[in-house]
């Protein structure tokens, strides 16, 4: 499939998911980072005395365990913050998802986005959440994640038999989240250990997902519903629940269940698949579900789009792959931006009339002023150069024409190490090409340009060997 996918769904991490140098560094270059949190200090200055935005965007970055170690409600506000933004910073640039889903706490981001709540009032609820289980005493409590399927890990739960622990979260074939006591937990570490099953903390303040909550299951559900809620404007499919929200949902019932629910975020990315969506892209930080969709999805090859990147990229790598995709509006000039204080019935009927013309004109005075430059030779006139720019292309499902001589792979085209390689292996068994020298480095094929002279030559050199 070439040009726009089918469907893309926005997708937002819950725990763990911030990254504050990454937050910085979007914040510098797109607008509608600050402007969210700024909306957002006006529930966390009067409930908490502070603003969230002096916390995550002073002068020096902040970190998750920073946030961890503060007050209680300062790391999950943060989290909710950063996962609206970046969508906010995606949509006023012309996304436009066609559905949302959210792991854990991202699922109240994902309903905010939608617009069932105000990002305000999302925020609202997330405090609410946080009073909740404040009041309980979780004894240290916490969430890890086993390198096991659900299955395996329920029969590590059932060996253990502590009423405390749950299966939180099922992420993958091969990763499954439990959530208990401490005692319960540091237990389960050692079983795990001696099964040669990985056993990860994870960076949450809370157990979610598990027994534990369920005294705050009541609390929650009823602060949710004193909170304004709307039907949402875009669909939006709930991991816990498995289904999509209704326009009339109880979202003070549904919200608080989640606190004791376990996350089927497998069967949410299949779910959304099988519904038409082939584009995922990551509103958060840290691009965890981004891989865990490729996990779920391998033999599917769906197009993700991490949010969040590192700090030297922000989020212009995700900004650069939906242009790519068609998924971006593109930047137009219009009448009423050119004159503002015009009257507008006469502006549309001026603009219908000489606004094509005004543009060829704009047009012609821009190549005069700046000539394009002879184009170098290139490889489009070549068998192989089509051959593997429609390989690329059907297996990345970019339309064919982005994959010019000069495009970055990687930096522009999202297309990370792993995914060259494996289209290298594509290729070198398509032409049955020798096998890569051992100092090869994947900077030698950075473009698409170099993919083509490298095919070339180690078709040439086959050649040669062959005679």
């Amino acid at each position: 499939m070439k040009g726009r996918v089918a469907k893309s769904a926005g997708l937002f991490p819950g725990q763990g998911a911030f990254d504050g140098r990454a937050l910085l560094a979007a914040a510098e270059r797109y607008p509608a980072i600050g402007a969210v949190f700024t909306e957002i200090d006006t529930v966390t200055a009067p409930e908490g005395g502070r603003k969230l935005s002096e916390i995550v965007l002073g002068s020096e970055p902040a970190t998750m365990a920073g946030l961890l170690a503060d007050d209680p409600w300062v790391s999950q506000v943060a989290i909710y913050g950063v996962d609206v933004a970046v969508f906010r910073a995606l949509s006023e640039l012309g996304w436009r998802p066609d559905t949302l889903a959210g792991h854990s706490l991202g699922e109240i981001a994902a309903l905010a986005c939608a617009d069932a709540y105000t990002v305000a009032d999302g925020a609202r609820v997330i405090w609410q959440r946080v009073r909740a289980v404040e009041s309980l005493d979780l004894r240290g409590g916490y969430m890890a994640a086993l390198s096991a399927d659900p299955a395996r890990a329920r029969l590590l739960i059932d060996l253990i038999a502590d009423e405390s622990m749950a299966v939180a979260a099922e992420n993958h074939p091969g990763q499954t989240v439990v959530s208990g006591s401490e005692a319960a937990m540091d237990l389960l570490r050692k079983v795990a250990g001696s099964l040669n099953v990985s056993f990860a903390r994870l960076d949450s303040a809370v157990p979610f997902h598990s027994p534990l909550l369920r005294a705050a299951v009541a609390p929650f559900a009823a602060a949710v519903r004193r909170i304004p809620v709307r039907a949402p404007s875009l669909p939006v499919y709930s991991a816990i629940s498995g289904r999509y929200y209704g326009p009339d949902e109880d979202l003070g019932s549904m919200l608080a269940a989640h606190l004791v629910e376990r996350v089927r975020f497998a069967d949410a990315v299949r779910v959304l698949h099988a519904d038409g969506v082939r584009t995922f892209v990551e509103c958060g930080a840290l691009g965890v579900l981004s891989k865990l969709v490729r996990r779920n999805l391998a033999e599917a090859d769906p197009v993700v789009v991490p949010g969040v990147g590192d700090a030297d990229q922000s989020i212009d790598s995700a900004v650069a792959r939906l242009r790519v995709l068609g998924l971006l509006g593109a930047v137009a000039i219009t009448p009423d931006g050119l004159l503002p204080d015009a009257d507008p019935e006469r502006l549309t009927a001026f603009w219908a009339e000489r606004g094509g013309a005004i543009l060829d004109r704009i047009r012609q005075e821009f190549a005069q002023y700046c000539p394009a430059e002879p184009a170098p030779e290139a490889d489009t006139t070549t068998d192989l150069g089509d051959e593997l720019r429609e390989l690329y292309a059907d297996a990345l499902e970019y339309p064919v024409e982005v994959f010019t001589d000069d495009v970055l792979l990687e930096a522009e085209l999202g297309i990370d190490s792993v995914k060259q390689v494996e289209l290298l292996a594509r290729v070198s068994e398509r032409y049955g090409l020798p096998a890569r020298p051992g100092d090869f480095r994947l900077d030698e094929v950075a473009t698409m340009g170099k993919v083509i002279g490298y095919v070339r030559s180690m078709l040439d050199k086959h050649a040669t060997v062959g005679h």
